[in-house]
C-alpha cells in the first residue's frame, strides 16, 4: 500500500521534473559546448569541426600554457581585473542610492511622494539602447573637465567613471528595498523616535541591519549585471586596457587562430560567476521572497 502511494507520488511529479530537465540541459548545452571546443586544438578546430562529446586529446594548455587564457601571455588578467574594479563600484553605488531612495519612500511623508515613485518604476520599463547615445554624449562632454584633474583610469571615456556613472542608481533596487523596508514594523519606528533616534541613526542601525538579506540579494544582482554588461563598455573604451572582460573576449574571438583560447577566456571568466550564485543561492531566493507580496 505504501509503495503504491509513493509509486502515486512519483507519478505526478514526473512531469514537472521532465520540464526541469529539458529548462537545465538547454541551458546547460551550450556551457558544455563551449568547454568542448575550449580543448580542442586549433587545427582539429577549424579544419574539422569534431562530433564527439568529448575530445580525445584535450588541450588544457588552452587555459595553462603561456598564451592560453590563464596564461601570462594575455591580458585576461587585465580585463578580469577592470571588470571587478568597474562591477564594484557599479554595486556600492546602486547599494547607497537604493537603501536612501527606499527609506525615504517606506518612512518619509513628503508632496508627490507616490507620483516621484511611479517614475522610479518607470526607469525599469525604459531599455539601455534608449538612453545609450544621451549618455554617451554627456560622457564626452565631461571628459574635457574632469580631465584636468582626474588620471587617466578615472576619466569618462577610456576610464573607470565613463564605465560606472550611468549605472550608480536603479530603480529595481530601490523597488526592492522598499518593499523590503515595509515589512518592518512600524513600532520599530515609534520606538526609535521615543528614544531620540533621528532617521539617519535608525536606517543605519536598525534598517538596515533587518534588511541584510534584501541587500545582499540587490549587492548580487547589481554585480552579476554589470559583469555582463557589453554595449555601454564597448561605446566608451578605446583603449584596450580598459576592456572589461566581455568586451576583450569578444575582442579575442575575431582572430580565428585563437578561438579555442577565448573560448577558454570565457570559462575563465564566467567561474568567479558560478561561485557567486553558488555561494549565494539562499540568500537570493530569501532576498527575492522576503518582501515581494508587502506594500
Amino acid at each position: 500500500m505504501r509503495f503504491g502511494l509513493l509509486i502515486q507520488r512519483w507519478a505526478r511529479r514526473l512531469p514537472a521534473y521532465l520540464v526541469l530537465i529539458v529548462c537545465a540541459a538547454i541551458v546547460l548545452v551550450p556551457l558544455y559546448s563551449t568547454i568542448v571546443d575550449s580543448l580542442h586544438p586549433i587545427s582539429e578546430f577549424l579544419n574539422n569541426p569534431p562530433p564527439s562529446l568529448w575530445p580525445h586529446h584535450p588541450q588544457w594548455g588552452n587555459y595553462f600554457s603561456h598564451g592560453g587564457a590563464a596564461g601570462a601571455g594575455t591580458p585576461l588578467k587585465r580585463y578580469l581585473f577592470n571588470s571587478v574594479v568597474v562591477s564594484s563600484i557599479i554595486t556600492l553605488g546602486q547599494l547607497v542610492t537604493s537603501v536612501l531612495a527606499a527609506y525615504a519612500f517606506a518612512y518619509l511623508r513628503f508632496p508627490g511622494r507616490n507620483v516621484l515613485f511611479a517614475l522610479f518604476l518607470a526607469t525599469m520599463m525604459v531599455p539601455l539602447e534608449v538612453a545609450i547615445i544621451p549618455n554617451f554624449q554627456t560622457m564626452q562632454w565631461l571628459d574635457p573637465k574632469l580631465a584636468s584633474f582626474l588620471p587617466g583610469p578615472l576619466t569618462t571615456i577610456d576610464g573607470y567613471t565613463g564605465l560606472a556613472a550611468p549605472f550608480l542608481a536603479t530603480g529595481f533596487g530601490t523597488f526592492l528595498l522598499r518593499q523590503y523596508f515595509l515589512t518592518i514594523p512600524s513600532e520599530l519606528r515609534d520606538a526609535a523616535e521615543m528614544d531620540g533616534y533621528g532617521h539617519f541613526r535608525f536606517l543605519t542601525t536598525i534598517v538596515v541591519p533587518l534588511s541584510l538579506g534584501a541587500i545582499a540579494t540587490l549587492a548580487i544582482f547589481a554585480f552579476i549585471q554589470a559583469w555582463n554588461q557589453y554595449l555601454w563598455p564597448l561605446l566608451v573604451t578605446n583603449d584596450p586596457h580598459m576592456r572589461t572582460v566581455q568586451i576583450g573576449i569578444g575582442s579575442e574571438t575575431q582572430q580565428l587562430d585563437k578561438i579555442n583560447i577565448a573560448f577558454a577566456s570565457t570559462i575563465v571568466s564566467l567561474i568567479p560567476m558560478l561561485l557567486l550564485v553558488a555561494a549565494f543561492q539562499r540568500v537570493l531566493v530569501r532576498g527575492i521572497f522576503g518582501g515581494a507580496l508587502k506594500g
